[in-house]
């Protein structure tokens, strides 16, 4: 029988099987259907295509429902490629093996799987991972093991991630958890879990988390804290629970701090600390407060509120012990 002639029977059995309204359509140069067993075997150019996915591999299964005979599963091995086009977007899915739930409308790639969204045939966001899941229900797409991400200027990774994508293909949120990461230029942020969110343009990590932000003007600063949130619109950083600040030849530690970022040139201008907080120099010269206030440009600080400073003198190491309620030092 004729490639074309079994393309045709096939695609009368999904609709007989399926209704008029969905079809499932095979093509390959060798087709067996085994009802008693509820299987179907599939090798040689196999081109599976449900709805507007088309799935293509040397060699395909097929499960049916035991009662109904409807096709359950489509199980593509030897390194499979599945495509979806809607308008300008593609997306496509590659790995060892990937696995179509056509009752559940759900895509499984399972080893080296990748993931690319192209718009106008440029990729706008590659993932790749051990293990990827597409829901064409609710554009829920979940990665595990081994995930890296790279969208727009982001590089991402982490052990397991959440994308949601709005119907036209575009990212709207995207969840890291366990040994997340995000590089973008020379700045990297570290934390158990991070989460993006393109409508808030903004970063919230949490659990453990580190920020290295280096500036174009060279200004690096480190920041540690339980939780950090990064706000494109607003250009600042927040950071929460036990503050560790490192600027040049400066430590500064607190329960919360504001760092605050020019929209124009992209460099620090000044770090808030809000609550009992100190900050130390070289690891001798120290100033404590219940605000301390750090600007880049010019070199300065503001402290104030119950403002207790310790300065060592020369090399005999003198403490020069001062209380006031506001100082301000040049740097």
């Amino acid at each position: 029988m004729k490639k074309r002639d079994i393309k045709f029977l096939i695609a009368i059995l999904g609709i007989l099987l399926l209704g008029s309204a969905f079809a499932i359509t095979i093509e390959s140069k060798k087709q067996e259907l085994q009802l008693d067993k509820n299987k179907g075997y599939f090798t040689g150019d196999v081109k599976v295509q449900v709805g507007d996915v088309v799935v293509q591999s040397p060699r395909a299964d097929l499960d049916l429902e035991p009662e109904t005979k409807k096709p359950s599963l489509a199980t593509f091995f030897d390194k499979p490629y599945a495509h979806q086009t809607k308008d300008n977007k593609k997306h496509e899915v590659k790995a060892d093996i990937i696995k179509v739930s056509l009752i559940k409308k759900v895509i499984t790639a399972q080893g080296n799987a990748q993931t690319n969204v192209l718009q106008d045939k440029k990729p706008i966001i590659i993932i790749t991972a051990n293990e990827q899941e597409y829901n064409t229900n609710n554009n829920l797409m979940k990665a595990i093991g081994s995930v890296v991400i790279n969208y727009e200027d982001m590089v991402a990774t982490s052990d397991t991630a959440y994308a949601l994508l709005d119907k036209q293909g575009d990212i709207q949120n995207i969840k890291l958890s366990s040994r997340a990461t995000i590089k973008q230029d020379k700045s990297l942020i570290k934390g158990d879990n991070i989460q993006y969110s393109k409508l808030r343009q903004d970063i919230i990590v949490s659990g453990n988390t580190m920020s290295d932000v280096t500036f174009e003007n060279g200004d690096r600063v480190i920041i540690n804290a339980r939780s950090q949130q990064y706000d494109r619109k607003g250009n600042t950083i927040m950071a929460t629970g036990a503050v560790n600040v490192k600027y040049a030849d400066y430590v500064a530690i607190g329960p919360k701090a504001i760092m605050y970022i020019n929209s124009k040139t992209n460099k620090p201008e000044k770090i808030v600390f809000t609550g009992r907080s100190k900050i130390t120099e070289n690891k001798i010269n120290s100033v404590e407060a219940d605000r301390i206030t750090i600007t880049m440009q010019p070199k300065t600080f503001e402290a104030v509120g119950g403002v207790k400073t310790i300065l060592e003198q020369g090399s005999n190491k003198n403490q020069n012990n001062t209380n006031s309620d506001k100082m301000e030092f040049s740097l």
